[in-house]
């Protein structure tokens, strides 16, 4: 179907971009969304860890999962053999002294275990083949009649709504973390992300919200100890403070090559910088910033500094992933920029999340 067709379409039954928000997203504040089917562990509506696939137990440090011999997906060996090597996320932050594995059951034990260990295993990615979720356009695939599509495409999902099709929010699965290379007063940073979290939710792709609990301060206390790697060396030709460009040098912010969210929330930090207004001060004593500033597309897999950069827009997997394998992946994203926990920097605000849709399926409608 061609998009003036569509745009008709929308015309007739509403417009596409008024569609009413999902009226049953899974949980009474809609802020948890439907999960994937096959976690191993769920959350709750309140954050709570609740049985999915699996029941567990802890004790010494040892998380034991118990699975029903008729429960659906892989178990056993066959899910072990899926999981991520254990130097590779979702592991890293967290150190696995061993694997036992049953036909139904899986113990997993830990040395120095986080705060709330069993919610390592809460994590999507520990569920075995994961589930793709993709940011392209699907609309032809939704006039062909395919359900239990995953998606992030924002005109994807308002068509879909605007034709009567159920959407569901599945996770708010993506974090959106700003790294700065200056210090400021704390409330003055929350305040900045606050501004900048605002415009970027208000103007930004479909399916963004601010963060609900995620606070880097108290991630990194309870976090960094476990996660190995030196700080980065402020003499590196990679690393420096907020004064590392002169005035006539090009400054930018880079974000992760190919997503268009964070691309505009490097924006967003851009256009703040032109207010002449209080969080343009701000922003101006965190970067260092003498001139306009540019957004520049780095890596989407680590956010290595270039000379340039005086600030950095990462995405971390987010929701029901534990608080230290988010810490552990942005310091591994943000290599170059010191992101672990010091007292001279540099500043990291969690600015906002997105979500992932499943259109015209419900929980047990997911591939």
């Amino acid at each position: 179907m061609s998009n003036w067709t569509r745009l008709a379409l929308c015309a007739l039954v509403g417009a596409c971009a008024s569609a009413p928000a999902d009226p049953n997203p899974g949980c009474e504040a809609g802020d948890r969304g439907i999960g994937y089917p096959e976690a191993l562990l769920r959350l709750g509506c309140d954050g709570e860890l609740r049985p999915g696939r699996a029941n567990w137990a802890v004790a010494d440090g040892v998380v034991t999962l118990d699975f029903d011999p008729v429960s659906q997906g892989l178990m056993g060996r066959d899910l072990v053999a899926q999981w991520p090597p254990l130097n590779q996320p979702p592991w890293i932050g967290h150190r696995v002294e061993d694997v036992v594995v049953s036909r139904d059951r899986v113990s997993v034990a830990f040395r120095d275990p986080a705060p709330g260990i069993a919610r390592l295993f809460a994590d999507p990615r520990l569920a075995g083949p994961a589930a793709i979720v993709g940011d392209h356009d699907v609309r032809d695939a939704i006039d062909g009649g395919e359900r239990g599509i995953l998606t992030r495409h924002g005109a994807s999902i308002e068509y879909a709504r605007s034709i009567g099709i159920p959407v569901r929010l599945v996770a708010f699965d993506r974090a959106y973390l700003v790294a700065l290379p200056g210090t400021s007063e704390p409330a003055d940073s929350e305040a900045l992300a606050a501004a900048v979290g605002a415009d970027w939710v208000r103007w930004g792709p479909a399916g963004t919200r601010r963060p609900s609990a995620l606070a880097w301060d108290r991630i990194s206390a309870d976090c960094s100890p476990a996660v190995p790697g030196p700080v980065a060396d402020s003499t590196a030709s990679d690393a420096g403070g907020p004064d590392r460009a002169g005035s006539g040098a090009v400054q930018t912010v880079s974000y992760p090559e190919g997503d268009l969210a964070a691309r505009q929330l490097a924006e967003r930090l851009a256009s703040t910088a032109l207010r002449g207004d209080a969080m343009a001060t701000v922003l101006a004593a965190l970067t260092g910033a003498r001139s306009r500033l540019t957004v520049r597309a780095a890596s989407a897999v680590s956010a290595g500094r270039a000379p340039s950069d005086v600030a950095a827009v990462v995405r971390v997997p987010a929701g029901s992933v534990h608080s230290c394998s988010l810490y552990a992946e942005a310091v591994q994203r943000l290599a170059g920029w010191g992101a672990k926990r010091t007292a001279d920097g540099p500043t990291v605000l969690v600015v906002g999340e997105t979500g992932a849709y499943a259109i015209g399926a419900g929980a047990g409608g997911l591939p």
